[in-house]
């Protein structure tokens, strides 16, 4: 026997509905309105107290003080209390200094240095292409042991640091220790753009690409060099992304998306679950290649390193990587300072996660040296020969196929 609704029915049921409908919509409105009205009320009890502090100090507090400098405390100390290292507040100066980083552009004389306590200086591990030190002379080793008349021993590193650094077209005097011999040398600061990208060929026939950060420009540094060594006929690639901090994500996927199959190559995901996926186009540079990783590889030198692993380019040689798995976004806060904040997490090709693992290397060698790998010659570092021997073994067998 069949069923039969009249007009009457159908009406009523299209009421129901329309009664449950909005019964659950409001409810979950009101949910959302009592907590919106939650975290205002928590969010006024943590402002009203910050400026009950703030009054405080400016009405009793018997000492002198700076207030733009008890503001900038304040804000560290709150993105500082979050527990995450890779967030921080930036004043005036450093957002200054972070944003010409980022683009790879600086003023000074153009030198990475470590500082050796034994030998009471700052020495010099690389002299930047194209910049002041360049230009002056300055070679690698070279060990800085004055400035400015003053002795390095005595002003320390972060004082020396300072001292070496200062504003466009002034004159800093240095005094150099080269093996036995000393002299002075004045150079003049300078704005360069510093080159995060060499390469050369090693070994006759392998392409070797150093990697400093993935900052601005990198990305196109790094398909020039790669075009010059396909040019020059490399049999195989090593990249060395040792102490290398990370940076831009959009220059690692345009980075990998040279060397990597068509697929993912990356994914972000939000606090909301939200995800964002970046795909390499077909074509892919098929060769053999090795990247070499350190303890001090982070955020996106990590994951150029995984990407290659996971979609079997490249074998990894070195020790196990730093493990940050969060990309942060700088928010400018309007008067020259900003926050960098962690809102993502991000994954591998095959969607795993680096946080507190960073990765495991297929080959793992501890570098042979009380120091950094800067300091050493090619044939004294034992990572870098290890990578030529495991390359150089692919090499020989793809050749016999």
């Amino acid at each position: 026997m069949k069923k039969r609704f009249n007009i009457a029915t159908i009406i009523g049921l299209m009421i129901l509905a329309a009664t449950v409908t909005f019964t659950i919509t409001y409810l979950t409105v009101e949910r959302q309105f009592q907590e919106q009205l939650i975290y205002d009320k928590d969010r006024d009890v943590a402002l009203n107290k910050l400026v009950k502090v703030l009054n405080t100090i400016e009405n009793d507090f018997i000492g002198e003080y700076d207030k733009e400098e008890l503001i900038d405390g304040a804000i560290y100390g709150i993105v500082a209390a979050t527990g995450d290292r890779w967030s921080f507040y930036m004043d005036k100066e450093d957002y200054a200094e972070y944003q010409s980083s980022l683009m790879n552009q600086y003023v000074g004389i153009g030198v990475t240095v470590i500082y050796d306590e034994e030998k009471q200086g700052l020495i010099i591990t690389k002299v930047h292409s194209g910049s002041p030190a360049e230009a002056s002379g300055l070679k690698r080793k070279d060990i800085i042991v004055a400035v400015n008349d003053e002795a390095v021993g005595d002003l320390g590193y972060e004082e020396t640091v300072n001292r070496v650094r200062g504003a466009e077209n002034t004159t800093v005097t240095l005094k150099i220790q080269r093996g036995e011999t000393s002299f002075t040398v004045d150079i003049m600061r300078k704005s360069y753009l510093y080159d995060a990208v060499s390469s050369r060929i090693i070994n006759g026939n392998i392409g070797y690409v150093k990697i400093d950060n993935f900052d601005s420009r990198v990305d196109v540094n790094f398909a020039d060099a790669i075009a010059k060594l396909l040019d020059a006929q490399v049999k195989g690639l090593i990249f060395d992304v040792r102490g290398n901090p990370g940076g831009l994500k959009d220059a690692m996927v345009s980075m990998l998306d040279i060397l990597c199959p068509e697929g993912v190559l990356f994914t972000m995901r939000d606090k909301h679950g939200n995800e964002s996926v970046d795909y390499s186009a077909p074509g892919e540079v098929d060769l053999p290649m090795v990247v070499i990783v350190d303890q001090d590889s982070y955020s996106a030198a990590e994951f150029f390193a995984a990407a290659l692993q996971e979609y079997g380019k490249a074998v990894i040689v070195g020790t196990g990587t730093s493990g940050k798995g969060y990309s942060q976004v700088t928010k400018d806060l309007g008067d020259g300072t900003a926050i960098n904040l962690s809102t993502n997490e991000y994954f591998t090709p095959k969607g795993k996660s680096l946080i507190g693992t960073g990765i495991t290397p297929d080959y793992y060698v501890e570098l042979d040296f009380d120091g950094t790998f800067m300091l050493l010659d090619e044939e004294d570092d034992n990572q870098l020969q290890k990578a030529i021997e495991v390359l150089s073994l692919e090499i020989s067998e793809s050749s016999q196929q």
